[in-house]
């Protein structure tokens, strides 16, 4: 059924939700899982940064000097975490800029030959919503596999 799903995470608390249902699916399936995070240059804000590098500090572990080794150790984390449940995974870290996650995602899942990408539901508020949609609706609408956006 799939062969290769990709898990295109960020910062947000869907995060951990994408990850929990892409295991599920790859343990039944015996999937490979491909992690994505794209890192807009303009993002994570600070706080997002700090919020990183304070967990990494409390947990005793080296701490990252820039915001695309915060962004790395999510990848890695998230890689470890699935392949602790015993799910093949692999991680990318793309970088891009602001407005091109979209893109991103869909090219990295035509480039692994995907199956399945599961991604979190993003919610933009006001203003932001004005003229814009979530990436998980851009990914949706322009997919050329099926697409699994998880709440």
């Amino acid at each position: 059924m799939y062969r290769r799903i990709l898990a295109a995470i960020d910062w947000t608390a869907s995060a951990e939700a994408v990850l929990d249902q892409t295991r599920q699916l790859a343990s039944l399936t015996g999937a490979t899982v491909h992690v994505l995070h794209v890192r807009a240059m303009d993002f994570p804000s600070v706080s997002s940064i700090l919020g990183g590098l304070a967990s990494q500090a409390l947990a005793g572990e080296p701490v990252a000097s820039h915001a695309s080794g915060v962004a790395q150790r999510m990848v890695d984390d998230a890689v470890a975490a699935l392949s602790a449940a015993g799910v093949h995974a692999e991680g990318t870290l793309l970088e891009s800029t602001p407005g091109n996650t979209s893109p991103a995602v869909l090219q990295q899942a035509r480039d692994l030959d995907v199956a399945l990408i599961v991604l979190g539901s993003r919610h933009h508020g006001w203003p932001s919503a004005l003229g814009r949609s979530s990436v998980a609706e851009e990914v949706s609408r322009h997919a050329k596999c099926p697409v699994l956006i998880v709440p």
